[in-house]
This record gives C-alpha cells, sequence and structure tokens, in this order.
C-alpha cells in the first residue's frame, strides 16, 4: 500500500492548498487549513500518533515562525519608511534653510550693506564691485582691523562665484609641517589610522580660497601655492595623480610686501601672482566721516544682542569717538562699542561710559572750564582732582547746563555751585553761562547741535 492510498480522501488537496497559502503569505488561512488536516486525520485514526501527526505540528510552527518574523519584518519596514521620511523633510529643510543662510550672506556682504561713505573707501567699494563680476585673483591690503576679510566676503558674494564655497584661512595658523596635507588633503592609508581627507584647495572648487596674513607664509609655502596657481591642480599627500582645481585666490595682509620683496621675506613671482587687482584698505582715522556710521551700526547691533532695546550716544561721547585715533580700527571700535554698551546704566552712553584711553584723549574732558579753574596741583588730593574730573566731564556731557549736570552728579544745584566756587577758587558763575532768571528757566552755555547731549543721567 503507497503512502497516498493511506491518506484520508481530500487530505492532498487540503495540503496543497495549504502550501499554496503559505507561498502567498497568508498565514492566518493556511493555520486554518492545517488545523483542518489534522481533525481529518485524527476522525480518520483516532488515537493514532504517527510521523504525518508530527508532521501537521512542525508546520504548525512553521507557520506561526514565518507569521511573527513577517510582523517584525514589517513593523521593521514601517520605521525604516517612518525614518526615510523625516529625512527627506530634514534634507528638504537643510536645503531651504542652506539657500535662505546664502542668501542672507549675499545681502549681509552685498556692496550696499557696507558702511562707508568717505572717498577713499567709496572708491575701494566701486573697484571691489567691479572686479566680483571677474575670477582675477586680488590682494587685499590695510593695517590690521580695517577690514580685509570682509572685503574679500563682498568680492565672494557679490560676483558670480557666489554660489560656490568660500574657504577662509589664517596662514599663520597653519604650520610647515602640516601644509600639504591641510591645503593639498591626503589619501587613506598614507600613516596609520589616516581617513582620506579633502584639502583646502580642492574645497574651495568653484568658489573663493582666502588666504590670510599670506605675507607671514614661509618662502617654502609660498613656492607651493604658486605651483598651484600656475598649474590649476593639486596632488593630495600620498596621491599618484592630481586633481584639478578651479579657485579664485583672494589675499590680505598689513605688511608692506614691497618692502618684504626687497628683503628676500616674499617671492616676486607670487606678489605679481596674487596681485592682479589691488585694494589698499585706508585705517580709520583717515575715513573719520565713517567713525560715528560705523559706532552707531555696532551700538544697534549689541543692544539688540544684549536685550537692552534702543540706545543712543550722548554728543560728548560721539566728539569723544570721533575725536580717537583708533589705532586698533574697526574691529577696536567694536570691541568699544560692545563694551560701552555692556557697561552703560542707561538707554543713552555717555562719555564716562566709554574706556579711559579714549576719555583722556577726547577734547570734552581736556577743554577748560572757567568755573572750574586750573586744575588741582597733584599735592592737593587725590579725591578732590577726581571730583574736580567729574564735574568738568559732567558739564561737557551737558553742554555747560549746570542744572542738568547736577542732576547727572545726583546733587542739587546749590551743591553743585558750592563746588564750584570751592574748586574755582571763589569763582561761581562761568562767563557765557548766566544764572536762572526764574526757577522755571535756564540759559545754558551750550555748543550748536542741541540739547541731546545734556540729558540728565537716569
Amino acid at each position: 500500500m503507497t503512502l497516498l492510498s493511506a491518506l484520508p480522501p481530500g487530505l492532498v488537496h487540503k495540503l496543497a492548498h495549504f502550501s499554496t497559502l503559505v507561498s502567498q503569505g497568508d498565514y492566518t488561512n493556511a493555520m486554518t487549513v492545517l488545523g483542518g488536516c489534522k481533525r481529518l486525520f485524527e476522525a480518520v485514526q483516532p488515537g493514532c500518533r504517527n510521523e504525518l501527526l508530527v508532521l501537521f505540528e512542525k508546520l504548525e510552527l512553521m507557520v506561526l515562525g514565518l507569521r511573527q518574523r513577517e510582523k517584525l519584518l514589517g513593523e521593521a519596514v514601517e520605521r525604516l519608511d517612518a525614518s526615510h521620511s523625516e529625512l527627506r523633510n530634514l534634507e528638504l529643510r537643510l536645503k531651504r534653510e542652506n539657500s535662505a543662510l546664502k542668501q542672507q550672506l549675499r545681502q549681509r556682504f552685498s556692496v550696499g550693506k557696507v558702511i562707508g561713505t568717505s572717498p577713499k573707501m567709496a572708491n575701494i567699494l566701486r573697484l571691489a564691485q567691479r572686479v566680483a563680476e571677474t575670477t582675477v585673483n586680488v590682494l587685499i591690503t590695510g593695517e590690521t582691523g580695517t577690514g580685509k576679510e570682509m572685503v574679500a566676503k563682498v568680492v565672494h558674494y557679490s560676483g558670480q562665484r557666489r554660489h560656490g564655497p568660500f574657504m577662509a584661512v589664517n596662514c599663520t595658523a597653519v604650520p610647515d609641517t602640516l601644509f600639504e596635507s591641510e591645503f593639498f588633503g591626503i589619501e587613506k592609508g598614507v600613516a596609520t589610522g589616516v581617513e582620506k581627507r579633502r584639502g583646502l584647495i580642492e574645497g574651495s572648487t568653484g568658489g573663493t580660497l582666502f588666504l590670510d596674513e599670506i605675507g607671514d607664509m614661509s618662502l617654502a609655502t609660498q613656492a607651493k601655492i604658486l605651483r598651484v596657481l600656475e598649474l590649476g591642480e593639486v596632488t593630495p599627500v600620498g596621491a599618484r595623480e592630481p586633481v584639478p582645481v578651479d579657485i579664485r585666490l583672494v589675499c590680505a595682509t598689513n605688511r608692506d610686501l614691497d618692502r618684504d620683496m626687497e628683503d628676500g621675506r616674499f617671492r616676486r613671482d607670487l606678489y605679481y601672482r596674487i596681485k592682479v587687482v589691488h585694494l589698499d584698505l585706508p585705517p580709520l582715522r583717515e575715513r573719520r566721516d565713517d567713525i560715528l556710521l560705523l559706532a552707531e551700526s555696532f551700538l544697534t547691533g549689541f543692544a539688540h544682542g544684549m536685550g537692552r532695546g534702543r540706545m543712543t550716544f550722548s554728543r560728548a561721547a560721539r566728539e569723544a569717538l570721533r575725536e580717537y585715533p583708533w589705532p586698533g580700527n574697526i574691529r577696536e571700535l567694536e570691541n568699544e562699542v560692545e563694551r560701552a554698551v555692556a557697561l552703560a546704566y542707561s538707554s543713552k552712553i555717555y562719555l564716562d561710559d566709554l574706556s579711559e584711553d579714549i576719555r583722556r584723549k577726547s577734547s570734552a574732558v581736556h577743554r577748560t572750564d572757567p568755573a572750574l579753574g586750573p586744575a588741582p596741583h597733584p599735592a592737593s588730593g587725590r579725591l578732590k582732582r577726581l571730583e574736580r574730573d567729574a564735574i568738568l566731564s559732567c558739564l561737557a556731557e551737558c553742554g555747560g547746563n549746570r542744572t542738568k549736570a547736577a542732576k547727572m552728579l545726583g546733587i542739587s544745584r546749590e551743591s553743585l555751585r558750592r563746588k564750584l566756587k570751592s574748586n574755582g577758587e571763589g569763582a561761581d558763575e562761568a562767563p557765557g553761562m548766566a544764572a536762572p532768571a526764574t526757577g522755571t528757566s535756564e540759559v545754558t552755555g551750550a555748543a550748536p547741535g542741541g540739547p541731546e547731549a545734556g540729558e540728565p543721567r537716569p
């Protein structure tokens, strides 16, 4: 008797149907059909446990395992789909943010956003705008703090390479031993644990490479930069083939490169390679008309950043800022305004809110007030000298208005009069500063320009 003839009628058909359902992934109906097969077999041979019954039990366990695995796989696929959708949304958001940031950079570093009305700065900005539409190399010179990197960004973000990267490198921060790996890149396996890394030059392809303080670069590294400019390619450390690059080079220095060439500290051939267009930025002391414009811009930015609201400069503070020579140029001015915003007690920055160096060189402080007489001799005591300086500063701040000066000092006008008399060796009223005729009006000796600077300190 064959095995098939020993099976109950219809069992083979049910097993074939079971196999079809399993192959289709319909495990629920497959379990139902397999249960029917077991019942059919048990009805024909009750109480008999042979290989076929054991096979049915194993098939049942197999289907249960398959159903559990399919469930886990389905949950994993759902998680992957959700992650993919989330990553896609993040990619789109990052692209939008990147586009918005690039647009902000282009607006921030456009020629129209640069503060400068002096003739020298206006000429430089016109030249920068013209050279931005080209791909020629640019050399920017000027004292420390004159805004060389800002002009370099104007050249980049205003030109046809604005969609490419802007890579800024301080040449003094890269030692000669790391120059090739940092600028040219390095291949994987050159040394233990070293991974492949693109260099700064290759990373600047399609954009601008800004080399700050190029005058401090050694002669050996100057030769390597010159070769890149001549061939338009770099060879990463450990590589066999060069990599073509397409960059615009913008260099900056505060050194006198003409003198360095005469002294043999800078290569003449490299100098003429980088100096296709030369932008020489004037120091801030030669841009007196721009000092207050820059200061007001910094004041607005720092006041907003520190949550101080709208802030202004008093007249004496503006005069002091304009008269100061600013050896540190724009960077020093920016730091001075930031300091004043952080330390000012009110929404107005007064002369005594500025640093000692600026107050000391201000004509408002050195201006002699007849009411105070000559400065006290050092032997007369430090407290007396400090009191006299404070009174003089407040009077200058208030344009000679004694009532406002008294309020600023936190004393009564009569107390101020007595202090003036004491410091002025009997002087009561200064020439041109008449006492008020009534209690509601006062004639001041304020200089033309309005009483704004004489507002009392809160």
